[in-house]
C-alpha cells in the first residue's frame, strides 16, 4: 500500500491518497482543500480515484470535493450519515460553505461497514466525541483517525457535535486495538498506535 499525503488548506489538514492495489486506481481520504493541487498530483501519477472517503463532515476536511467531482463525474463521496445534515450549507467565520449533504453521489457509512475500493478492504470504526459521525477507516497497515486521535493529541469535543464522554469512549476503543498500525490523523505528522498507547497521555 503507497500512502501519499498531501497537506492542504489554511487548517493544514492531512488529505491521503492511497494506490498500489490496482493499477491506476486510487482512493482519497479528506480532500481539504486545494483541488487543482489534487488533480495535478492524481494525473502525475496516471491515478483516477474510485472514491472518497470522509472521517468526518467538518468542512475543512472536504472543501475539494466539488471541483473534484467535475472532474471524476459520479465519484462517489462516503460520509456517516450522522454528519450528513438536512441542510446544505454552513456558516462560520463569517463565510457560507457547503456541507456534505449539498454533494451529489453520497454514500452512507456505518459501523463496522466493510467496503472494497481501488482493490483494498476497508473497515468502518464509528468513534464519535470530535462529531457525532467521525469515524476511523482500517486499511491493511494503517488506521487514519481524522480528528479522532493525533501525535500525542486528540481532536476537540467543543464543536458542535462533540462530546467529551463519548471520545472517551471512543479513545478506549482505540487503546484496545491489537497489534500495531501506521497512524494517519487529520491533522500533524503520521505516528504509530504502539507509539499513541505508550506516549499520547489520552490512550493511557
Amino acid at each position: 500500500m503507497k500512502v501519499q499525503r498531501l497537506v492542504l488548506g489554511m487548517f493544514n489538514t492531512n488529505c491521503y491518497i492511497i494506490s498500489g492495489k490496482v493499477l491506476g486506481k486510487c482512493i482519497l481520504i479528506d480532500p481539504a482543500d486545494d483541488a487543482e493541487v489534487i488533480r495535478k498530483c492524481l494525473v502525475q501519477q496516471n491515478l483516477v480515484p474510485e472514491a472518497i472517503l470522509l472521517t468526518h463532515g467538518h468542512y475543512d476536511h472536504f472543501l475539494a470535493v466539488p471541483k473534484l467531482q467535475e472532474v471524476w463525474k459520479e465519484l462517489p463521496v462516503y460520509c456517516h450519515s450522522l454528519d450528513c445534515p438536512k441542510e446544505k450549507e454552513q456558516y462560520d467565520m463569517g463565510m457560507v460553505f457547503q456541507t456534505v449533504t449539498a454533494f451529489p453521489n453520497v454514500r452512507g457509512i456505518e459501523e463496522g461497514q466493510k467496503l472494497e475500493l481501488a482493490g483494498f478492504n476497508i473497515t468502518v470504526y464509528h468513534t464519535p466525541g470530535h462529531t457525532k459521525g467521525s469515524v476511523l477507516f482500517l486499511v491493511e497497515d494503517g488506521l487514519f483517525t481524522g480528528d479522532t486521535l493525533f501525535c500525542r493529541s486528540i481532536g476537540r469535543t467543543d464543536f458542535a457535535g462533540g462530546d467529551d464522554a463519548q471520545m472517551y469512549l471512543s479513545l478506549r476503543r482505540i487503546s484496545e486495538i491489537k497489534g500495531d498500525y501506521n497512524v494517519y490523523p487529520g491533522h500533524e505528522e503520521v505516528t504509530t498506535l504502539s507509539a499513541e498507547k505508550r506516549y499520547n497521555p489520552y490512550l493511557k
